[in-house]
């Protein structure tokens, strides 16, 4: 990985431990929105700026910016992939709340606060947190960067991960569930990659 993508890296890894909060700043969405509690708004920003569209692209816009097509293509998978990590974490905290009852903010919620229930809640979390991870990591392994430097950037996300997750309550129960899943899901990637 190229030292100038670090950190855009770092900083998306940030914004994506952070992003899903920001239902707290829009009311009607309630916390913990189906829309900022999931990938949702990463794939279709993602979408938006690599894909071409007839009437109406973001990305020709996007292109405008960058002349270089290496540059904006590994600034855009990098960012991606630290936002998409973010929120996986940020998503491993939240599948273990104090409980999960009607008043409280552990549920998902659709916007204008309509409660989805506690199974829906745990499953809605657990499949954005998994989808999260295997994406971002199948992407970075489909970058031409080295075993040290790809294994180098696995370790320091669960350092990041293991931080975060310190700091919350309840630690114990994310830990083990980042712990097993990410490299679970992380070891499964690099294995099926080396078959194709």
């Amino acid at each position: 990985m190229e030292k100038k993508f670090l950190l855009p890296f770092y900083i998306s890894l940030y914004g994506g431990l952070n992003f899903p909060d920001i239902d707290l700043i829009f009311i009607f969405l309630g916390h913990r929105s189906i829309i900022t509690h999931g990938i949702l708004v990463p794939l279709l920003i993602y979408f938006l700026l690599t894909k071409e569209m007839k009437k109406f692209s973001i990305k020709k816009q996007f292109d405008k910016i960058f002349i270089s097509k290496h540059f904006r293509d590994n600034l855009l998978d990098y960012i991606y992939i630290g936002f998409l990590l973010g929120i996986a974490i940020h998503l491993c905290a939240d599948l273990f709340p104090k409980n999960y009852n009607f008043t409280g903010t552990a549920t998902i919620f659709l916007p204008f606060w309509i409660y989805t229930g506690k199974t829906f809640s745990i499953l809605w979390i657990f499949g954005n947190m998994f989808f999260a991870l295997y994406i971002a990591f199948k992407k970075l392994n489909q970058k031409k960067i080295s075993k040290i430097q790809t294994n180098l950037l696995f370790f320091s996300i669960i350092i990041v991960g293991i931080i975060y997750l310190i700091i919350d309550k309840n630690f114990f129960a994310k830990m083990v569930m980042m712990l097993t899943l990410f490299p679970v899901t992380w070891f499964y990637i690099r294995n099926k990659q080396k078959e194709e």
